[in-house]
């Protein structure tokens, strides 16, 4: 209507309007019927209008063809209706609005409308609740926008709503709205409903797209694929194409791009609402299954990339039920797994929730890989955790031992090393206890990355070498072990051992072409370089490992091996290229929260702006990593800070400089790292300046961890 007007002063001789009753409940306006009432609007006679339909539509174009017209067809059912009402010369407008995609009508492509913006529909809140009521709650009508899902008719009913509550405040009305199981009673008035229109487009739907339509519900994300669709309804993947064109053209859903369907949100609870009358449970939770059985078996086969070999003895998943389809998708990329993100999270929390444990925990651990080389670690926790409480519902001891050392993966590098070593011990402690040599190793080595973050040196290195001992550790178990048992080494100043744990790890990956852990012994033996003063070496590896990166997508550990690279630069003078490197890592670490890394890049930033002679810069960065490592409680980054701040204050304050240096290194001295010998020269070198005070506590510095 708002259209035709804006067009009216261009087209003058008649502006008309019909509904042509094609949904709402009543019987639908022939097109007969609908000649007569437009050809009455022309001012045509009413004995002048012949009585059949033929000489209608003749009469009916003669009478166009001699004017310039607007014509609003409304609410039409179908191309079989509208299509004799078209005029067939050039001078008229014809605009027709219907629930669905009209097909086969030769005017050029249809035009979906977009719901409402925020704004579009506040003000119609507003024109239909009152201006005053949405002003004096701002928040609470953006609210009520939101959980109408911004579509015009829904926001329309929640102000006739209002109006007839005059008591009822925007706020309250919003908790009503955000409650599922009242939200679309609470859209109506008088006989007019939200769920009444939607029946009008369900209605006439195939028994087919009707029952996909209800099962859409059960999937708990916004994006379905054809594939997943076809798993869920149980059809051919023809037969759900099918099935999806029914639903889009009666916009029950939306094809957001080629191939990937969205239910809205309100449509989605009418969607779940009937499900609940009209399909048994069992039918429901059968249906469920199908679709994660697919879901598993597609995410496996991506994941399978990441992980060749080793993912699917440990998952060991049942035949898949739907091959068919899954010979449709192919092998999907690693990409498919982004793509698919937050609807594969959400179906791991509705498989545990639905008590489909063995799907939940499989699923969980299928994903774990990809999230961990994302950096995505909240997906992880939330995915594990709910795999954790599936695998210890369905009693499966190894799949609980899984849960709990891959949770611990995530715990470790968001920071909570007390969170981690509680789970990573459990899961050690059951494979020990089941006789699971072939995990055993595996998470033996996570055990030891957790004591390493701690600051548990030596225990690192005793259970590293005691796993190294183990010789019923499988070859590929060395592969995933090997670098952790390095990293340990190389901790304690153990170089030459380290550089042979790490080459013989590039060795592994190599004979199985693992790109992931490739890059990864590249980059730790780079770090090692570092470490011996072989700065030329170490970053021609440093940049064979980003380059590998880049070409693989596996963006893990990035800010580790830029923080290794950062200090071959500074140690070559290279102060630009060092700074670049560590402030990047310092945003790659930031983002993904990575706080051990993120207080590591400070302090590498530090040293780098005090080699460039930008002390008071250095000194806030240290300052800042202090902060920040104290707060996680990763002695290794204390220490570290420490040391940059007494190097800071050796010059104008002796004092200052004893204070740090000292509490850095009882935290050296503590681990047994070779960090300790560069304090030591440090006080050294201040034992002749005398202090004025007693040294006291560093503000924000933990005391060195207990030995005991």
């Amino acid at each position: 209507m708002h259209v035709a007007r804006r067009l009216a002063d261009r087209y003058p001789d008649a502006p008309l309007f019909i509904d042509l009753r094609g949904h709402g409940g009543e019987k639908p306006s022939d097109p007969s019927t609908a000649l007569a009432t437009l050809l009455r609007q022309l001012g045509v006679p009413n004995p002048q209008i012949p009585a059949e339909l033929a000489d209608r539509v003749e009469l009916w174009r003669r009478e166009l063809a001699r004017r310039r017209c607007v014509v609003v067809l409304d609410n039409a059912a179908g191309g079989e209706q509208v299509r004799p009402l078209l005029p067939t010369l050039p001078g008229t407008v014809v605009i027709v609005t219907s629930r669905r995609r009209l097909a086969g009508l030769d005017v050029g492509p249809p035009e979906s409308l977009p719901v409402m913006t925020t704004e579009e529909g506040l003000a119609l809140l507003a024109r239909t609740a009152g201006r005053d009521r949405v002003d004096a709650e701002p928040d609470a009508a953006r609210e009520v926008v939101r959980l109408c899902g911004h579509l015009p008719l829904a926001i329309r009913l929640a102000g006739s709503r209002l109006t007839r509550r005059p008591s009822w405040s925007l706020t309250h009305f919003a908790r009503l709205l955000g409650d599922d199981a009242s939200a679309l009673g609470q859209l109506s008035e008088a006989d007019r409903s939200l769920a009444g229109v939607f029946a009008t487009s369900y209605d006439p739907l195939s028994t087919a797209a009707k029952r996909l339509f209800r099962l859409f519900s059960l999937h708990p994300g916004n994006r379905v694929t054809a594939a997943m669709a076809a798993a869920l309804a149980g059809l051919s993947l023809d037969a759900a194409d099918r099935a999806l064109d029914e639903l889009v053209d009666g916009h029950l859903v939306d094809e957001v791009e080629t191939g990937r369907y969205r239910v809205h949100d309100l449509l989605r609870q009418y969607s779940s609402e009937l499900s609940a009358r009209v399909d048994p449970a069992e039918e429901r939770r059968s249906a469920l299954r199908e679709l994660l059985d697919f879901v598993l078996h597609a995410s496996l086969r991506s994941a399978e990339l990441l992980e060749p070999d080793f993912i699917r003895a440990q998952v060991s998943p049942l035949p898949p039920r739907r091959p068919d389809l899954l010979d449709a998708v192919g092998t999907p990329p690693v990409e498919w797994l982004e793509r698919e993100r937050a609807e594969l999270v959400a179906l791991v929390v509705r498989a545990r929730e639905s008590a489909h444990h063995a799907h939940a925990w499989r699923l969980a651990r299928v994903l774990w890989r990809f999230c961990y080389m994302r950096a995505y670690f909240d997906d992880i926790l939330l995915t594990h955790r709910h795999g954790l409480a599936a695998a210890e519902a369905a009693g499966e001891a190894p799949a609980v031992a899984c849960m709990n050392n891959y949770m611990a993966s995530a715990y470790v590098r968001t920071g909570d090393y007390a969170a981690a070593l509680a789970h990573v011990s459990r899961a050690v402690a059951i494979c020990e206890r089941i006789g699971d040599r072939q995990n055993l190793f595996r998470y033996r080595a996570n055990l030891l990355v957790v004591y390493l973050f701690r600051g548990d040196v030596q225990e690192a290195m005793a259970v590293g070498l005691e796993s190294l001992r183990d010789s019923r550790a499988s070859g590929h178990d060395i592969t995933i072990g090997l670098p952790n048992i390095g990293l340990a080494l190389a901790a304690c100043g153990r170089y030459e051992d380290a550089l042979r744990i790490h080459r013989l790890h590039l060795h592994w990956a190599r004979i199985g072409r693992d790109y992931f852990h490739i890059q990864n012994a590249l980059a730790h033996i780079g770090g090692v370089k570092v470490r011996l003063g072989r700065h030329h070496q170490a970053i021609r590896l440093l940049r064979a490992s980003l380059a590998l990166r880049d070409r693989t997508g596996h963006r893990y550990a990035e800010a580790e091996v830029r923080i290794d690279l950062g200090a071959a630069y500074r140690a070559l003078g290279r102060l630009a290229e060092a700074e670049r490197e560590h402030e990047l890592a310092l945003v790659l670490a930031t983002d993904s929260g990575e706080r051990h890394v993120e207080a590591a890049a400070l302090n590498g930033l530090g040293r780098t702006l005090a080699a460039a002679g930008r002390d008071d810069e250095a000194a806030e960065r240290y300052r800042a990593a202090l902060r920040l490592a104290t707060r996680i409680r990763s002695p290794y980054e204390q220490g570290r800070a420490l040391a940059g701040l007494a190097a800071h204050f050796a010059r104008t304050d002796p004092v200052e400089a004893r204070r740090h240096g000292e509490r850095a290194l009882a935290i050296f001295r503590w681990m047994g790292v070779p960090e300790r010998r560069e304090v030591e020269r440090c006080l050294a070198e201040l034992a002749a300046a005398p202090a004025a005070v007693e040294p006291a506590p560093v503000p924000g510095a933990a005391e060195p961890p207990d030995p005991r």
